[in-house]
């Protein structure tokens, strides 16, 4: 299988092409409001450099939230435009679930991944995750967005290890001090999202759910929006 993953939910702006289980390629801009303008041009420039043309493609991820509002937007529209174009298979893959998968690599059955997005002021996009004995992950509390006092109620007893990985984690430590009695902060420095893990993650629900409906795809926001209209100039 030939996927092409993306990841625009944060400020990261992400393409990773993947064979199977290899990373052909990749690229990351660790940037925010760029996502418009080089989203597509890093797509043709991962695509020339794994050295596939898209009409080879049989799969396109994508971050699906929650996450920046026009991020999701822009990630989910070219999604299904190159998916489209392509007659590839579209899939959806949870923003904090690929995040968290990332830290596969370290840690142990039982351990629970809490991935954190600041969603300003005193609120953050939340998601928990344990990774079972048989090395699949599973969801421990449901991805939401909270004001940070209401962590440790969300995420209730934590049995294993707790990690906490994403730009709301530092803000978020002290309150879930007593969820575990062992916890690891990651910086999003030393561990940003990831297009490759979206493509990962999206293999592994393509494989068990299928692809979802271009037609009707829509990013998961959790929370409403609420758009405040330009004043006019008329007035």
């Amino acid at each position: 299988m030939t996927l092409l993953a993306l990841e625009t939910a944060t400020p990261t702006c992400g393409v990773a092409l993947l064979r199977d289980e290899d990373v052909v390629a990749e690229a990351h801009l660790h940037r925010p409001r760029i996502h418009s303008e080089r989203l597509t041009p890093l797509i043709e420039d991962v695509l020339a450099h794994g050295g596939v043309d898209a009409s080879a493609l049989d799969a396109i991820a994508v971050s699906m939230g929650p996450g920046s509002y026009t991020g999701l937007r822009i990630g989910v529209s070219t999604a299904k435009g190159w998916a489209l174009s392509t007659q590839a298979d579209l899939i959806g893959v949870p923003t904090l679930e690929a995040y968290a998968a990332q830290l596969r690599p370290v840690v142990q059955p039982n351990d629970v991944v809490c991935a954190l997005l600041d969603a300003r002021r005193d609120e953050v996009y939340a998601g928990a995750f344990r990774w079972a004995e048989d090395d699949s992950l599973e969801g421990h509390a449901e991805t939401k967005a909270l004001t940070v006092d209401a962590l440790p109620d969300w995420i209730g007893t934590v049995n294993g290890r707790l990690w906490l990985v994403g730009d709301g984690a530092e803000k978020s430590e002290d309150a879930l001090s007593d969820a575990a009695p062992q916890r690891t902060i990651i910086s999003p420095d030393d561990r940003p999202p990831s297009a490759a893990w979206v493509g990962r993650r999206g293999r592994t629900r393509l494989s068990t759910d299928g692809p979802d409906d271009l037609a009707t795809f829509e990013p998961f926001y959790v929370k409403e929006v609420h758009a405040t209209p330009a004043p006019s100039p008329f007035a």
